[in-house]
């Protein structure tokens, strides 16, 4: 079964997130505007779930990652994207 996200959903989740994203702009003033108006239920419910997802150990993604995901957008699309690793950044060099 897959669920879907109603307008009321989404409208909790960008409200939540604007405001993590408000405490977290190196202290200057921003103000979030939505439209619509957010059950109180759907924001603790949101709330809670970034609560938990925060709390899960923050794994570093494979160092091919990037390589395979555009292999497998030149495999679905048919598009002729570079796949060899030269083409890209050197996967085990870490980002910045």
């Amino acid at each position: 079964m897959t669920r879907k996200l109603s307008d009321a959903d989404r409208a909790a989740i960008d409200l939540i997130f604007d405001r993590l994203n408000a405490g977290n702009n190196g202290g200057t003033d921003y103000v979030a505007l939505t439209a619509t108006v957010v059950d109180e239920r759907r924001l603790a419910a949101v709330q809670q779930l970034v609560k938990t997802l925060d709390a899960l150990p923050a794994h570093e993604p494979p160092s091919d990652l990037a390589i395979r995901t555009l292999q497998r957008i030149a495999r679905t699309s048919g598009s002729s994207v570079p796949t060899a690793p030269g083409h890209y950044a050197d996967p085990t060099q870490p980002m910045a």
